[in-house]
């Protein structure tokens, strides 16, 4: 089996037509799937991986962006918990400092020792709602989360901030709360190309291996996979030694297709909302705001791309599939962010675009969401009657500790082939993050490259850089014969546009925009910009007219049924356009 990053789909279909066996089978293309592919690649382990939409389409396409040591696990005496995240943070800072980056977190605390015995309980792993966090049990929880966040240190300790103080920084406020509290975390700006950099980085470092989206998983007949591809609907099958089931929030389906039913997931919803409040966001200055709303729950809010994003909820859901930002979520969020800011005018109008995932966590009875485990897992199926591998299924986990989870599930799958680890992913920087750190140093030297080898302004160069990490050498050069930039999109080019879905494994208009690109965060896009977005892409992908306006459909369908924001009339900012 043989292959590479920019061979075309149909050749790498061709591959897998000719494959009969494969040692390892991952089903999934989120953060854990792709994750798990990298590692075993990089081992020169042959594998497929298989993903029914676009990578990081699921719950990883749609987290708060934190890239955390997770304070608030803290409460539930999940130490180890902790400790992992934190030091999985830092590794993250240093592998993939093109989209992670140090992120200071203020906490408002209007209360001096509220929530001391709901703490205590609460570490003692008792049933107890925790409605209100006080200065005490936060300062606590911050001088432990320092001692955790120890390891490789890269950023500051937390500090206490004064009423006055933080007022002054954040005058919008709310000014009946106490105190404030600040401490450090990592943000990342692209989820979604950290995902497809993995995916790129499996397929270099191992020729035998191959990652497809758009390609589903269907059943297990005997011994034997079946594959489907989901534009075609050939048929594939191969077998495999070990399979791994990556599937997140359908995990439970996967397993149930295989016969092999068993119930591992009782996932929650979250759901975000992205504010147009230009002004608010200036005042941030790039912080987060890690606040309680109603009940003691969790929120957040923060600068991102000069809008204001906020979040999130968590409501159990049984089907994971269409799941949108509902009536009671907004107004949960909007009443959070009142709280927080009372005298800042915000109601529907101020939405510009929402999102949701499912988070695959454990399945459980338990009467609040937000305090199940976020650990990860690994329960093995072992082989029964004529279906002679075992299936790994990666449940729970969260962003930062996806390096982690996937050591440990390749460490397992190792073992089942019977060979050892040749290579650790601690130090290996991520795709666009090689050669680049926190210092700017080495991101100033790329910026000087690029414009003395390319020609290209320094502007553009700065551009590409913050899009594209050390992969912009690459973009840079694709493009600087001389471009043409898309009207309504300015800050893209027809030839950027046209390398990334020739080098990106882009399929359809939704792959770039969605995956591949964080624009449609940023601003609100009206149907002349996708109409002409996807103009672009017809023409670097050759689709015929036909295929151009079934695009387009498809790709305003998506706005309008996963992204709606004006939820009372059923129309969303956005696509009062279209």
């Amino acid at each position: 089996m043989s292959t590479s990053s920019d061979e075309t789909r149909e050749s790498r279909l061709e591959t897998l037509r000719n494959t009969k066996h494969v040692p390892v089978l991952i089903v999934g293309g989120g953060i854990n799937g792709v994750g798990t592919f990298r590692d075993l690649s990089l081992q020169g382990v042959d594998c497929v991986l298989v993903e029914k939409d676009d990578f990081c389409a699921g719950a990883s396409r749609a987290p708060s962006r934190m890239i955390h040591g997770g304070l608030k696990y803290l409460e539930t005496g999940e130490f180890r918990l902790v400790r992992e995240s934190a030091q999985e943070r830092n590794r993250l800072l240093r592998n993939a400092p093109h989209y992670v980056s140090p992120l200071e977190m203020i906490i408002p605390i209007h209360s001096w020792i509220g929530g001391t015995l709901p703490a205590f309980f609460k570490m003692l792993r008792l049933p107890v709602r925790m409605k209100q966090r006080g200065a005490l049990v936060i300062k606590l929880g911050l001088w432990l989360y320092d001692l955790y966040g120890s390891f490789q240190r890269v950023m500051p300790r937390h500090r206490i901030i004064a009423r006055q103080d933080i007022l002054r920084e954040i005058p919008d406020l709310d000014p009946s709360l106490k105190i404030a509290a600040s401490y450090y975390d990592a943000w990342i700006t692209s989820p979604e190309r950290l995902v497809i950099e993995l995916v790129l980085d499996g397929m270099a470092a191992n020729a035998g291996s191959l990652a497809f989206n758009h390609l589903r998983f269907n059943t297990v007949r005997g011994n034997l996979v079946e594959l489907q591809d989901a534009e075609t609907g050939e048929i594939f099958t191969l077998t495999c030694d070990v399979m791994v089931n990556a599937a997140g929030a359908w995990i439970d389906q996967v397993n149930e297709a295989t016969a092999a039913g068993r119930t591992m997931i009782g996932g929650t919803k979250g759901s975000h909302l992205m504010l147009d409040l230009p002004a608010l966001a200036q005042t941030l200055h790039g912080r987060m705001i890690y606040f309680e709303a109603e009940g003691g729950r969790i929120c957040i809010l923060s600068n991102f791309m000069g809008n204001v994003l906020l979040g999130s909820t968590d409501i159990p859901v049984k089907d994971p599939d269409g799941v949108i930002c509902d009536d009671e979520e907004v107004d949960y969020l909007l009443d959070a962010f009142r709280r927080l800011f009372p005298n800042v005018p915000v109601d529907r109008s101020s939405i510009f675009f929402s999102y949701s995932g499912v988070r695959p966590l454990p399945a459980n009875d338990a009467v609040d969401p937000g305090g199940v485990s976020r650990d990860h897992s690994m329960p093995e199926i072992a082989p029964q009657g004529d279906r002679h591998f075992p299936i790994l299924s990666l449940v729970g986990g969260k962003w930062t500790t996806f390096r982690a989870f996937s050591a440990e599930a390749t460490d397992n799958i190792l073992h089942h082939l019977g060979r050892r680890r040749s290579a650790s992913t601690a130090d290996i920087a991520i795709g666009g993050g090689e050669g680049l750190a926190q210092a700017a140093g080495p991101t100033e030297a790329l910026l000087s490259t690029i414009t003395d080898e390319t020609g290209l302004g320094r502007g553009r160069a700065q551009q590409l850089v913050a899009r594209y990490g050390a992969r912009a050498k690459a973009v840079a050069k694709a493009v600087s014969e001389g471009e043409t930039f898309v009207r309504s999109l300015p800050e893209f080019s027809n030839e950027e546009i046209a390398f990334i879905c020739r080098t990106e494994l882009v399929l359809h208009a939704e792959d770039f925009l969605f995956g591949r690109s964080t624009v449609f965060l940023e601003r609100p896009l009206d149907r002349e910009a996708l109409v002409e977005l996807v103009g672009v892409i017809a023409g670097c992908l050759e689709w015929d007219g036909e295929q151009e306006a079934r695009e387009i459909d498809r790709l305003v369908d998506r706005f309008r049924r996963l992204h709606r924001i004006d939820v009372s009339t059923g129309q969303d900012r956005a696509m009062r356009f279209v």
